[in-house]
């Protein structure tokens, strides 16, 4: 039994020498940094989508992470202080013509090719349908409609520069997705709707994220946790 146990031990050991062998680096890209002013609420509403090739990214640990940072997640989004809305636009393997910087750039709602943009038809049309609840939610998906039919008109600043390394010996698999937070006391309880291109009201935060894994070879199963990590503690880093 002992000798089964070691054998176990060094094959696991083997095994996670050989992913972190394989990953470079990782990095997180924002465009535009938030800043929620001071607030003794604890409530969170949460509604996560995802348009990208890559159905596996989830943020299905981001509850536990605010839960960990003493905030309660709601299943009704009237009864929350704070509305979050995420939609992963792209996951794929980034190319040389398309940086993730580029990606970025655009700042929330912009376009990335024509996938966003049926991503978020689907997501305003199943909001309409979902009663009281889906039209507060609706609305905050036609603002990411809008603003991805601008195709890029708000463009933010830049921040957490990634590392570089070469180009010709990384692969760049990259995740983004657009963030939305609503203090619903300061928009009396709706989520309005800005033009692409203009500043959100007050109350209303919005930020496009992009985290990226730098591989020696591409292994989207082994990148698809760490991109999921990087964006969800992303996320909960603005509670």
């Amino acid at each position: 039994m002992t000798a089964g146990f070691f054998r176990s031990l060094l094959a696991g050991i083997l095994l996670s020498t050989g992913c972190a062998a394989n990953v470079r680096d990782t990095d997180l890209l924002a465009s535009n940094s938030l800043m929620l002013p001071p607030s003794t609420a604890r409530t969170v509403f949460l509604q996560n989508r995802n348009a990208s090739d890559n159905q596996a990214v989830s943020l299905n640990d981001l509850r536990t992470r605010l839960n960990l940072k003493g905030y309660e997640v709601v299943q009704d989004p009237q009864a929350a202080a704070y509305v979050v809305l995420t939609h992963i636009v792209y996951c794929n393997q980034t190319k040389v013509e398309l940086p993730v910087e580029d990606l970025v750039a655009g700042g929330y709602g912009s376009g990335i090719g024509g996938s966003i943009m049926s991503g978020l038809h689907g997501l305003t049309g199943m909001a309409g349908m979902a009663g009281p609840q889906g039209a507060l939610i609706g609305g905050a998906a036609g603002m990411g409609l809008n603003a991805a039919e601008g195709l890029g008109n708000a463009v933010g600043n830049m921040f957490d520069g990634p590392s570089q390394p070469d180009a010709n010996d990384n692969i760049n698999y990259a995740c983004v997705a657009d963030l939305q937070i609503t203090e619903l006391a300061r928009t009396g309880g709706t989520l309005p709707v800005s033009p692409p291109g203009t500043t959100p009201p007050a109350g209303v935060y919005q930020t496009r994220l992009a985290a990226s894994v730098y591989q020696k070879k591409l292994d989207e199963q082994e990148a698809t946790p760490l991109v999921q990590q990087r964006l969800s503690a992303a996320v909960a880093g603005h509670f």
